[in-house]
């Protein structure tokens, strides 16, 4: 059979309409709690990816042995963060459009058909979402987190978030390979793809899903020391100082007096700290880029 052409292929005299496959594509790190959740929301959506693909990074829980109960295709890896597994899941995938998930994420029955609505029809080549609610807005330690990552609890994006961003949730496979995938620079590493591409994702109507935040103090502290030794840190004028006990203090009493409870005061301090111990080990072992 002659190769597709803008998804027709066929002899002459007889064309069969062939619509691009999708990929899910799931970078995950020790995400026993959460995989199958989001696993078994890609098996009830509207339209189906042909594959979903799991890059276990190195994981030291059961979140391999989880995402093949749950009939995923794992890939297994030694621990050396999201951009590289995300470009081992891109690499092996076959379809036509990759979709990047994290593990702790989980999505609505219509988010993939949705999502990737605006690629099908040719009107760009790759799309976000400003509807990704938060998963566990019951958990106080994840309300604690919105305050102080500012997030439009219990949503991660705000209505007013401009249509065009630079981080992609999904792409056509053909550009992204040629583009060479994320840059390997730990936390951020979803921005580098747009200036490689020189366009933007355009934000998909209607594709709601779901992102778990840290449910615990540990968590959150976690969290911060992988934002201190990322990549988009450097943009920071004085990060040391913006991360200082006190100054983190200080925002506590802010969010206390905004109405936050008391969770905050220990998750501002948590946070700030796990930025520091970051910011010291991005300073230690520069070309780490993994938590």
């Amino acid at each position: 059979m002659d190769p597709p052409v803008d998804g027709i292929s066929g002899r002459a005299g007889r064309l069969t309409i062939t619509e691009p496959t999708i990929t899910v594509v799931v970078a995950a790190h020790d995400e026993a709690d959460h995989i199958a959740r989001l696993l078994r929301s890609l098996r009830n959506q509207t339209r189906m990816p042909s594959e979903v693909i799991v890059v276990d990074d190195g994981s030291t829980d059961c979140t391999a042995r989880i995402a093949y109960r749950e009939e995923a295709l794992v890939i297994t890896t030694q621990q050396r963060g999201p951009a590289r597994a995300r470009n081992l899941g891109a690499w092996a995938a076959s379809g036509d459009i990759l979709v990047f998930l994290d593990g702790d994420m989980s999505a609505s029955r219509t988010f993939i058909d949705r999502l990737t609505e605006p690629i099908m029809a040719g009107k760009a080549c790759g799309t976000f979402t400003k509807e990704i609610y938060i998963g566990n807005p019951e958990n106080p330690w994840a309300e604690a987190y919105a305050r102080v990552r500012r997030l439009a609890f219990p949503r991660l994006l705000p209505d007013s978030f401009p249509d065009v961003w630079a981080n992609f949730r999904a792409v056509r496979r053909d550009v992204f390979i040629a583009s060479g995938g994320y840059d390997d620079v730990g936390y951020g590493e979803d921005m580098t793809l747009a200036p490689k591409l020189e366009a933007l994702a355009v934000a998909a109507p209607g594709a709601r899903c779901f992102h778990f935040n840290p449910s615990s103090l540990r968590e959150i502290a976690e969290n911060g020391r992988w934002i201190g030794r990322g990549h988009d840190i450097g943009a920071v004028d004085h990060p040391w100082l913006d991360n200082a006990p006190w100054t983190a203090f200080r925002k506590a009493l802010a969010d206390i007096g905004a109405g936050a409870d008391w969770h905050v005061l220990p998750a501002r301090l948590g946070y700030h700290l796990g930025v520091i111990a970051g910011l010291c080990g991005r300073r230690l072992r520069p070309h780490r880029h993994w938590k």
